[in-house]
């Protein structure tokens, strides 16, 4: 799906800054708000605009522990559970980003947040506890908050629009 030009520079500003209002884009790119109002919601029709993404202190908000864990669930979990009980671990509260991964000995990577090491524990030892029979933890990776280098995609995706042919 092609976008145009206004919506390409309409993506980028927002990409930069998610909180932008119509009216700074409309004087940026020299349109109406109405105009930018317009675009933006072409923008969520076509599914260029999901929500928007906000960026957290997670250590102010007393999250120390990020864990990326990978996750093997088994077969045999789709004959006992019919309904949605293993949201329990592929959309936690505490799961912060799930991906599906497709024909490996790992089913699923997962993102957690915990506030402490205690936290951690106590949800994995439950997990197992409870789907131990169905679900595998094949590794976790225990990582602090403060050890946070990257956490925003925000200049993958200008590199994307900056290369999007119009």
């Amino acid at each position: 799906m092609k976008l145009t030009k206004n919506e390409v520079e309409t993506l980028k500003l927002l990409v930069e800054n998610p909180q932008t209002s119509n009216m700074d884009i409309s004087n940026k790119l020299e349109m109406t708000s109405q105009g930018i109002g317009k675009i933006r919601k072409q923008l969520i029709e076509k599914g260029f605009i999901k929500d928007h993404e906000l960026s957290l202190d997670y250590e102010k908000l007393g999250i120390t522990i990020l864990t990326i864990a990978l996750i093997k669930i088994l077969p045999s979990v789709f004959k006992r559970f019919e309904h949605n009980e293993l949201d329990v671990v592929l959309r936690a509260v505490n799961a912060i980003g799930t991906y599906a991964i497709p024909e490996t000995d790992i089913t699923h990577i997962i993102i957690y947040a915990f506030k402490d090491i205690k936290e951690y524990d106590t949800y994995f030892r439950n997990i197992l506890e409870e789907f131990g029979d169905y679900v595998e933890i094949k590794h976790s990776f225990v990582l602090s908050s403060g050890s946070i280098l990257k956490s925003s995609s925000k200049p993958m995706l200008l590199d994307v629009l900056d290369k999007l042919e119009i």
